[in-house]
């Protein structure tokens, strides 16, 4: 039994295209992902063609949202996953989740639907073995995803970009604490080395805030 639990954890690990950390402790995303090293050196960003946040009907920022999410709904996609309140490790790199069907919202950012970049990452899978993400690449300009909220509101935003970056790159705004309302959806794509047991880039969907769904 013991060895079927090592086997599945170190699995889950790989599956997100994150490399295990030297010391042992267990694994991390890219230091270009991390909250901590982002925040350090991008600036919040608003989306290429939203209007600022002024020009928009102020009537669904009256009441920012403020209770954390607990489910993810992407109906394009025939997604309703669960969400993990995610923090950092010891080296300062965003947790994964821990369930390899959940997916993770940094819970040192905002909630979706407030003030900033809430970022949800998801496990991509293997080659030949997809999780909750796997076709994330697969989502329209345009599409909803909704988040639930622990108060039972509902956060809906719509896709306005899709990018891939190389795992060491640092995208401007991710993890931003200011701005408009916005959601990175993050996991692994491109190339996979077998031997490093990672994926060479990261794929981002950033969709803007639309109101109370």
């Amino acid at each position: 039994m013991v060895v079927r639990a090592v086997r599945s954890i170190a699995f889950a690990a790989l599956l997100l295209g994150v490399a295990l950390a030297g010391n042992g402790t267990g694994p991390v995303l890219p230091r270009a992902y991390s909250p901590v090293a982002v925040q350090a050196s991008a600036i919040a960003a608003a989306p290429v063609g939203v209007p600022p946040i002024e020009q928009r009907d102020p009537s669904i920022f009256v009441t920012p949202p403020v209770a954390p999410p607990v489910r993810l709904l992407i109906p394009s996609l025939h997604i309703d996953a669960h969400v993990e309140a995610l923090g950092v490790d010891s080296a300062g790199a965003m947790e994964s989740p821990h369930n390899v069907w959940n997916v993770g919202w940094y819970r040192g950012g905002p909630t979706p639907g407030a003030g900033g970049d809430s970022v949800i990452d998801g496990h991509v899978g293997l080659p030949g073995s997809p999780l909750v993400f796997s076709n994330l690449a697969r989502l329209a300009m345009g599409a909803d995803v909704v988040a639930v909220l622990a108060d039972g509101t509902r956060s809906r935003f719509t896709v306005s970009d899709m990018r891939s970056w190389p795992a060491n790159s640092h995208p401007s705004g991710l993890f931003g604490g200011d701005g408009q309302p916005r959601l990175s959806l993050i996991t692994c794509t491109g190339s996979y080395d077998r031997r490093s047991q990672n994926y060479a880039d990261r794929l981002i969907v950033e969709a803007d805030y639309v109101g109370p769904a």
